[in-house]
Parts: C-alpha cells; sequence; structure tokens
C-alpha cells in the first residue's frame, strides 16, 4: 500500500511519465485513422479521448489502488482516499480531431477535494510538459518569457470559443474589453492557458467550463504568477485568467 502523503515533487515525477506514455497513443493516432462522435451532450468525443483515459485509470489505480478518480469520459470511481485525481484525456478534443495540434492531457490531484497540484502535456506542440503546485512551476520543453507591453493594442486576448462568450451575459463586458484594441485569438482550450504561463499572451477568458477542464490546470496558472478572476461566484466555470498587473483594468469590465 502506498504512503498517504504525496508530495508535488511525486506527484510531478508520476504525472511526467504517465502523461509520456498518453503523449505516444495521441501521437500515434494524430492525423490517422479513429473513431468519433457526439456525446449525449452535444460534445465531440473520439476513440483516443477513450484510450488514453483507460490508460491514464490503468496507471493511477496501480499505483495508487484506493484513490477516488474524476475523468470526463468515464464513471466517477470513488475510492476510500482523502486523494483524488482529475482527468481530461485530450483537452482540445476539435482540435484534435481537425489536425489541429493544440490539444493537451491533463492531470490533477485533489485532497479532500481542494485541488493541490496539477499538469498537462502538450503531445503534438514539441511534447511540452508542464506541473505546478500553486507556487512551483516545473517545466519541460519550453522556456518561460518576461512580458512588457505598453497599452491594450499590444496585448493578446485568447478565448476557446468566441461564439460563446458573444451569446453569454457577458457579451457586452467582451465587446467593451475588445473595444480596448487587443488581438483576439481562438487558440483555446489548454494552449490558450499554456500561452499566458509561457509568458506568450495576457489574457485567457473561457466559459461554461466543466470540472476537468479547468481544475488540473489551475495549480499550474498559479505557479506562472497569473491572476483567476471568478465570473460564476460558486466556482471555475467562467473564469478569466490574466497576467497580475492586469486584474485591475480587467475586473471592474467584467464586474459590472
Amino acid at each position: 500500500m502506498h504512503k498517504e502523503e504525496i508530495s508535488f515533487l511525486e506527484f510531478r515525477d508520476f504525472t511526467q511519465a504517465l502523461t509520456s506514455k498518453a503523449s505516444e497513443i495521441a501521437n500515434e493516432s494524430f492525423n490517422g485513422s479513429y473513431k468519433f462522435w457526439n456525446k449525449e451532450d452535444g460534445t465531440l468525443v473520439t476513440s483516443v479521448d477513450l484510450q488514453i483515459e483507460r490508460l491514464l485509470r490503468e496507471e493511477i489505480l496501480n499505483q495508487y489502488p484506493d484513490h477516488s478518480i474524476h475523468g470526463e469520459e468515464e464513471e466517477n470511481r470513488i475510492g476510500t482516499s482523502q486523494y483524488g485525481w482529475i482527468l481530461d484525456p485530450v483537452d482540445g478534443t476539435i482540435n484534435f480531431s481537425s489536425g489541429i495540434p493544440f490539444y493537451g492531457v491533463l492531470v490533477g490531484l485533489c485532497y479532500k477535494e481542494k485541488i493541490i497540484y496539477g499538469s498537462y502535456r502538450l503531445p503534438s506542440y514539441n511534447d511540452i510538459f508542464c506541473a505546478g503546485d500553486g507556487s512551483t512551476l516545473s517545466n519541460i520543453g519550453f522556456s518561460l518569457k518576461e512580458r512588457s507591453v505598453p497599452d491594450w493594442k499590444s496585448r493578446i486576448v485568447l478565448t476557446t470559443d468566441e461564439s460563446r462568450i458573444q451569446n453569454s451575459r457577458f457579451s457586452n463586458h467582451w465587446k467593451e474589453l475588445k473595444n480596448l484594441g487587443p488581438t483576439v485569438r481562438t487558440w483555446g482550450d489548454c494552449f490558450g492557458y499554456h500561452l499566458l504561463i509561457s509568458g506568450n499572451a495576457d489574457v485567457m477568458i473561457d466559459l461554461s467550463l466543466k470540472l476537468c477542464d479547468i481544475a488540473p490546470i489551475l495549480p499550474v496558472i498559479e505557479s506562472a504568477g497569473l491572476k483567476v478572476i471568478k465570473l460564476s461566484p460558486d466556482n471555475f466555470s467562467d473564469i478569466i485568467v490574466c497576467r497580475a498587473e492586469l486584474e485591475r483594468e480587467l475586473y471592474p469590465i467584467f464586474k459590472k
């Protein structure tokens, strides 16, 4: 039986090896032949999502048999430990299925239902791996950049699906932000957060997130010194992630 306490170092080393195996599956399948269909909620899923999640679950339970697991594609597994894993086997399934390399494998660890460690891997984008515990950032395959731009016309704002924002209660707030003149792109999902973490973008706005979409990446975001503005008070389903110095400017726009 594995000891109960898990350090960040143990999490980092385990998830680095774990997601490396997942990356092999993704890269073998990328631009290849696989099945895909729409789930009951209308979102896309592929046979690769299922294959990777099964691998993640199997490896986690081999190492931590009493842990709980919450995954994107399969039913929750309730264990006897206070620890629980949150998995998104292919975050950015539409990108993956369209031959766009901006997708990733997300793995996070909770203790007493609070996320404590997180990680992401970008299989088709230099096989980047990054992990964090809220203060320590461990990155492999990319360099961190210092980003300093003079005004909004030089800033980069990202989202996953702009139409989702335009059709939401934040549509007017979104227009106000765009009127400041930033470059707006939809390189979203975990790749968008990676661009902020690595110092290549300034703001990421995401709505209608599920737990597995965002929880595994929150500790990494915090480790990079980024700020999270919750647009829904009770959870992280609607959020803005930004460089720290922009929080004061964004808060009044979206909190009206």
